[in-house]
């Protein structure tokens, strides 16, 4: 089983010939949607401290297919081995701080990575997110119904959870539409399966890196008490909650939640 091949997209300027050695933040996606027009204008209020660079799951946005089965543990072996490269090549400077920022699936990543992980960073941040998201059952329906119907399927149903009813930039929601309309079926399936079978509960205690959590109050996926579980569980978690936000916080609320990312990711 070959792990998944992650693009990587620079969101901001590089870091590697940067005097003043700002801090890295890597940012991953939730499934059926990618990081440019997601994380692009949040990036933008975090410039200041951060190179910020965005990652795709596999078969979105600008990763390629991956038609066999995959695990949010080899999602986050290749997350692990992308920063051990960048640094190797200079674009993370040997001063600068590492942290991972991670939307929904990548959230269950971002946890991952704190599990196993977490000499590489400085700390993590879990965004709409939980220790498990939804139920296995439900993730095996959605993989036999994308298989059938495609990624175009899911849209309409998922675009409704994205959001709450007072976001109205529907440009920047179409963007995200039209990525998971455009997301690989198999990958999709593949990560709709990886989704069932991950479970971090009963691990939270062994985190020690700091960590994170951020949740909208109108996201019905995963919800606050969702983030406010993980942040309690870990042994050194802090929380935060965006009023009138539901599930794409970077897309509803970027300023707010660059805000917050800059101030507890320390």
């Amino acid at each position: 089983m070959a792990n998944p091949h992650i693009a990587v997209i620079r969101l901001t300027e590089s870091g590697s010939f940067d005097p003043d050695v700002r801090d890295t933040l890597i940012m991953g996606p939730g499934m059926g949607t990618s990081v440019n027009g997601l994380f692009t204008e949040m990036a933008q209020h975090l410039t200041q401290r951060f190179q910020v660079i965005g990652i795709d799951l596999p078969g979105h946005g600008q990763s390629p297919a991956h038609h066999e089965d995959v695990t949010i543990p080899e999602i986050a072996g290749t997350i692990a081995q992308l920063v051990k490269n960048l640094r190797q090549t200079g674009t993370i400077r040997g001063e600068s701080k590492v942290y991972f920022a991670g939307l929904s699936l990548s959230g269950l990543v971002a946890l991952e990575l704190a599990l196993e992980h977490a000499n590489l960073f400085d700390g993590v941040a879990v965004m709409a997110s939980a220790t498990k998201i939804g139920t296995a059952e439900a993730w095996n329906e959605r993989s036999e119904m994308v298989l059938f119907s495609g990624t175009e399927a899911m849209v309409e149903m998922s675009a409704q959870l994205w959001v709450a009813e007072s976001f109205h930039d529907y440009s920047k929601l179409d963007i995200q539409k039209q990525a998971l309309a455009n997301a690989d079926d198999q990958s999709y399936a593949a990560l709709c399966q990886a989704l069932a079978n991950y479970d971090a509960t009963d691990r939270l205690g062994e985190i020690t890196l700091p960590l994170f959590t951020v949740a909208g109050d109108q996201d019905q996926m995963c919800t606050v008490a969702d983030a406010q579980q993980i942040s309690s569980a870990v042994q050194n978690g802090s929380t935060a909650v965006i009023k009138n936000a539901a599930h794409l916080l970077p897309l509803e609320a970027p300023q707010q939640l660059a805000e917050l990312l800059d101030s507890h990711l320390r």
